[in-house]
């Protein structure tokens, strides 16, 4: 796990995912995003940890394939249960909510396996 940036890398020893088995590539498609998923990648030259919020659709409009997530900081204390504690309880503050376009995203999508 040597090429994630010190950020990544620090995240995942606190959600205790830098086993590499815990990290899996996901498809970029509804079936490899699915909702409640915890993932990073690299989204317009920037590092970026999202709990996924919405399935990956096609909007209508733009054609563009997109999923919507709240991103979590790099900076907090946190643990494997305290991410799904913020998704279960709601507690997500709207203005880390964001909607990612999938050709957007410059790297693979990875998803932490709890």
């Amino acid at each position: 796990m040597r090429f994630f940036s010190l950020p990544i890398l620090r995240f995942l020893y606190q959600v205790d995912a830098v086993d590499p088995l815990k990290v899996h590539i996901v498809p970029k498609s509804a079936s490899g995003i699915p909702v409640g998923s915890l993932l990073f990648f690299q989204y317009e030259g920037a590092w970026i940890i999202a709990l996924a919020i919405s399935p990956v659709v096609k909007d209508a409009k733009t054609g563009n394939k997109l999923f919507t997530g709240f991103k979590v900081p790099f900076a907090g204390d946190y643990t494997p249960e305290s991410i799904t504690d913020l998704y279960n309880n709601k507690e997500l503050p709207p203005e880390n909510y964001r909607t990612y376009i999938l050709s957007k995203i410059q790297s693979p999508v990875r998803r932490i396996v709890k």
